[in-house]
Parts: C-alpha cells; structure tokens; sequence
C-alpha cells in the first residue's frame, strides 16, 4: 500500500517557497528554452550534442568535457570493452537466454512486472535476467570500476555536514538487459525519469535537493551536489530503484545506432526544474502532478512538457564495448521502432557508489544473488534460480564479491 499524500496540501507548500511560482516557472522556461534552441541548431547542423570521450582518455585532465558533461548531464565513453571480449560475451548470453527457454519462462510470468504500464509505449524488449556471466563480467569488470570511479568525481560528494559517498570504491546494482530484434515496432519506451516520481515533489529529503528550484534560486541549482540524494526515500514498487545512482547507463554488446530502437535522452541536466515547477501552475489539476504517479516512472508527456521534449534525441552509433550514461534526473526514453537489420543488445550497468543508502539495498541484493532469484527492486520473477550457467559465489572474482558486500 503507498502512504497517503494530499498532493492539494503539497503542492500549496511549494507553491509558498517561491514569492512567485509563475514568474520562477517562466525564468526557468526561459533557460529551458535556451538549451532547447541550441540543442536543436546543433542537431541541424549534424554536429555532436552528447560530450565523448574515450575510455583511455579518461585520467587525463580535460576541463571541457567535464564542462560539457555537468552541462548536458550525459555521456558516452567509448572503447570500455575490446570488441571480441564483447562479441563472445553477446555470444554467451544468447546461449544462456536459449538454452534456459527464458522465452517460455517470460510467457508464464508476464504482468509481474508493470512499472512502465502507464507510459504511453509500455516496456521495451527487456529482459528479467540478472546473473548471466556476460552481465556479471561487464558489471565487475576492472574497466568499468575505472569509469564509475571516473563519474563519481565529477560530483560534489563532501559538503560541511558530512561525506555522501566514497567516489573510489563501488556497489553493484543488478540490472537487466534489453536483447531487442530487428522489425520490432511495438515495444518503445515513452520519455521519463527514474528514481522517484512523486517522490521528487513529497521526500523531505527531495525537496531538500531541490530547494534551490522552488525558491527562486535556480541559477544556483547544481544538479551534481549529492547532498541528501543518499537519504532519499521511495515508495515500494517492482522496479523502483532504491539506491542512489550517480549515472544509469548501459554497455554495448551490438552495434546500434539511431532507428535501432535505441536510447533517447533530452542531454540538459538542469530539466528536473522544468517538470518540478511546471506542476505547480494552475492550468494542472489541484490534485495532480503532471500524469505522474506512485510506484511508477515519473512522467514526461506532451500535455505538459511539450518543449521540453523539443530536445528529446537519439544517441549516435554505438560500437560493442562502448558506454552510455545518464544523471538521475535526466530524461530519457528508447525508440518505438528498430528499423536496423540486426539485433540491438545491451547490458544494463549503473554507477552506485559506496554510501550507506546502497550498502543497505546491496546486502538485501546479496541474498537474492545467493539463491538466483530476482533482486529486490525487480519483480519477483525469479527466472534465473534453476538456470544452467547463472554465476554462484564460486565463480565470484574477488571485486565481485567486494562490490555485491559478500565479501569486506
């Protein structure tokens, strides 16, 4: 059951933190507006929206990209995975998915899972499978510790009360993968936010994040402090994160591009504060928060947030082995149609640093990994406890077992 909320009362608190919501909606609309205006002509004019930059470039010191990343809240680091590691791994999680009928599993067990039932395109091809080698050696790999490591010092992660997380050591977070075939036209996923939807208006602690956007201090809003993002609190649903991500993201196990069915984001990393306030004007029913609901993914659509989805792109090409990652409060969407010849494959992985929050979700995950079953912020699926080839404890790297807290 989901705790009650008076979202007439909330929304008259809010509405009071500004001297005047209209006029903060209309300079935020204003910004919005600008970013949109710029993403487009750069869209015109073919040249790259989404910051790059190479896995072996990381270390080094490159002022503008980390400019362009806090800017545009996204980024691609291309070359994580040489290609023939990838290959093989692609390789071995089609056998896995075959050789354990997941298809007929998937089947008998559909409408477990319903966080995306609202959103216009429901779910894409994606998969409840968590403990397949080709996750597991992407998710605990070297490699993707550097990069997470990487990502999590692009945040402000000390503040005067306290320190948010440690950006040198990781938790991992199990998630799916999508394994989408070429011709499908029926499984996208509509525009959205994860990690709270009403939750981003009625946590104390979200509002605490977001202080600076209600109360006429948007200019000093920085969506890269962590400050309180560790004590947030979300409403029990299947797929609902309960940890803290600096970054979602995904690895490339084919390649894939534009009208592959492919990921979408709208690259400004100050847009929460468009869909916070817009919730607020009056044109919005008293008791409604722009189509969003409890337990679901928060909701971008066009009734409310038709420029903000101007700015709504496709990702560009992706080789095997590159990454794609996106801040928590950036949205995103996947294509409605695969319009490519080949299938577009990817292994879900995002950056969960080490605080309390994480460590807390991670031990619960820890007893689920030990029996095979789904982990706690999925549906109870539970494919994978029988399946042959799921990875057990004996096949743990020690990084792998430092990351899932089986091991100090």
């Amino acid at each position: 059951m989901f705790k009650e909320i008076d979202i007439k009362k909330l929304k008259c608190k809010l509405k009071n933190s500004s001297k005047n919501y209209k006029e903060n909606f209309n300079k935020i609309e204003k910004y919005i507006k600008s970013e949109i205006d710029e993403i487009l002509k750069l869209k015109d004019s073919k040249k790259s929206i989404i910051p790059e930059i190479s896995f072996k470039q990381i270390n080094q010191r490159n002022t503008e990209i980390v400019e362009s990343i806090k800017k545009r809240g996204c980024v691609i680091i291309r070359d994580v995975f040489e290609n023939m590691t990838i290959e093989k791994l692609n390789n071995d999680l089609e056998k896995y998915i075959e050789e354990n009928n997941y298809y007929d599993d998937q089947k008998k067990k559909s409408g477990l899972d319903n966080y995306f039932s609202d959103l216009k395109s429901s779910k894409p091809q994606i998969m409840g499978l968590y403990w397949s080698k080709a996750q597991m050696e992407i998710r605990h790999s070297e490699n993707m510790l550097k990069v997470k490591n990487w990502l999590n010092n692009l945040w402000i992660y000390k503040n005067d009360e306290y320190e948010v997380f440690d950006p040198s050591k990781a938790l991992s977070y199990a998630d799916r993968v999508r394994r989408r075939e070429p011709g499908d036209n029926t499984l996208g996923l509509s525009p959205h936010c994860d990690a709270g939807s009403v939750e981003r208006w009625s946590d104390d602690y979200y509002q605490k994040i977001y202080k600076d956007i209600f109360s006429d201090n948007f200019i000093k809003f920085n969506p890269f402090d962590a400050k309180y993002r560790d004590k947030t609190t979300e409403f029990e649903s299947p797929a609902v994160a309960h940890v803290f991500r600096t970054f979602q993201g995904w690895t490339a196990l084919t390649e894939q591009g534009p009208n592959d069915g492919t990921l979408q984001l709208i690259p400004i990393a100050k847009a929460m504060a468009y869909i916070l306030t817009r919730a607020l004007l009056d044109d919005v029913p008293k008791d409604e928060l722009c189509g969003s609901k409890l337990g679901k993914a928060l909701s971008v659509n066009k009734q409310y947030h038709s420029l903000l989805l101007e700015g709504l792109i496709s990702i560009p090409i992706m080789k095997p082995g590159d990454t794609v990652w996106w801040h928590p409060d950036v949205v995103h969407a996947v294509e409605d149609k695969h319009l490519g010849k080949n299938y577009s494959n990817v292994v879900y992985v995002g950056s969960t640093p080490y605080c309390k929050k994480n460590l807390n979700y991670v031990q619960k995950q820890a007893k689920k990994f030990l029996k095979g079953e789904s982990p706690p912020d999925f549906a109870a699926e539970d494919f994978e406890t029988n399946y042959k080839g799921r990875i057990k404890i004996e096949n743990l790297t020690p990084l792998a077992k430092k990351q899932l807290a089986i091991e100090e």
